[in-house]
């Protein structure tokens, strides 16, 4: 068998767990799958696959290779790939996205991107935490910055802000804060992380940065949540500019304490620094073209 075909089985096996379920999911006899493994170890001198009643699981040897046969795979993928640019594109992309700009706006732009190219399959995981790619096997995460530093790599698909809000109904019940520190008076809505909440915001006055711990009545850990209740009265919430654009154009919310603005949080494409398959690369281009579209006047 070749190697580079024994080696898209091993990894095969290490996400699945099983000879026979990789066997079933490539419809080949069983065998064919641990043909491919037994050469493997052939070649490389060791156990890579320990085996027992319940499930296959990687040896020590079996984890470095694993690291490196994702590479090696993915750069003979993209060779191919650059090589046949007239080919259609094809296979699956896992993206990770917020709850609410998911939602919103991403599941829409995904669409689009699938019927140009109905070959291509879309996994999409939605979480306001952020979501290892490499362990969640994430081709590409929308995430909004600063970005912690990291091996990833990451390209600006929008400059956007984040903006105190609420309901017109809210402003008129309780009045419009003047000041950051005004909103220690008000019902703020908070972003829920397990055991860390959002509750301190950060604003900037002339060149002083400064920030503001809040509290409210609710909390949510999906950021979708606190815009609805938010629109709907209840209080006021601290939201990236980009996910709550069609309820600021409508009224439903209004922003307030914008000489106070924090600076830019941009919202990024990121992804895992080895060479990217044609197709996550187009899709990120289709993202940058679709969102720079959004925000010319008049969008």
């Amino acid at each position: 068998m070749d190697h580079l075909d024994a080696l898209r089985f091993f990894v095969d096996v290490s996400e699945k767990g099983s000879f026979s379920a990789v066997a079933r999911q490539r419809q080949v006899a069983t065998s064919t799958v641990s043909l491919a493994v037994n050469q493997l170890e052939q070649v490389f001198g060791a156990r890579l696959v320990t085996r027992s009643t319940r499930r296959l699981a990687l040896t020590h040897e079996g984890e470095m290779l694993l690291v490196d046969a994702k590479r090696i795979l993915t750069d003979w993928d993209t060779a191919l790939q650059s090589i046949r640019q007239d080919d259609e594109l094809t296979g699956p992309i896992g993206v990770t996205a917020t709850n609410d700009f998911g939602r919103s706006q991403l599941r829409a732009i995904l669409d689009a991107f699938q019927d140009k190219h109905p070959k291509v399959h879309i996994s999409l995981f939605l979480s306001d935490n952020t979501v290892n790619l490499i362990d969640g096997q994430i081709d590409l995460a929308l995430r909004y910055g600063p970005l912690e530093d990291s091996s990833l790599q990451a390209r600006m698909l929008w400059r956007g802000k984040r903006i105190v809000c609420a309901a017109p109904s809210y402003w008129k019940r309780h009045g419009r804060p003047d000041h950051p520190n005004d909103l220690l008076q008000h019902n703020c809505m908070i972003l829920a992380r397990p055991g860390a909440p959002l509750s301190t915001w950060g604003f900037r006055e002339r060149d002083r940065h400064f920030a503001v711990k809040v509290r409210g009545d609710r909390q949510a850990s999906d950021g979708a949540v606190l815009r609805e209740w938010a629109t709907k009265g209840a209080g006021v919430i601290f939201k990236n500019q980009q996910d709550i654009q069609e309820e600021l154009a409508s009224g439903a919310l209004e922003g307030v304490l914008g000489d106070f603005s924090a600076g830019p949080v941009d919202l990024y494409a990121v992804y895992s620094g080895h060479p990217q398959s044609r197709r996550v690369a187009a899709l990120v281009q289709f993202l940058s073209d679709v969102l720079a579209d959004k925000g010319k006047p008049g969008q």
